[in-house]
């Protein structure tokens, strides 16, 4: 069974709880207010 998970915050906290989710097998979506900390994960992390 899939499961998608939202975390809210793409600080410190924020990310290492959506690594350990996503290595638990969810399916993560991180959710983070400023557009440069987005761009910034997104070049360097695989979707």
């Amino acid at each position: 069974m899939s499961r998608r998970v939202a975390v809210y915050g793409a600080g410190s906290w924020g990310t290492a709880f959506s690594l350990v989710l996503a290595d638990a097998g969810c399916d993560v979506t991180l959710w983070a207010r400023r557009a440069d900390l987005v761009n910034a994960i997104n070049r360097t992390h695989d979707p």
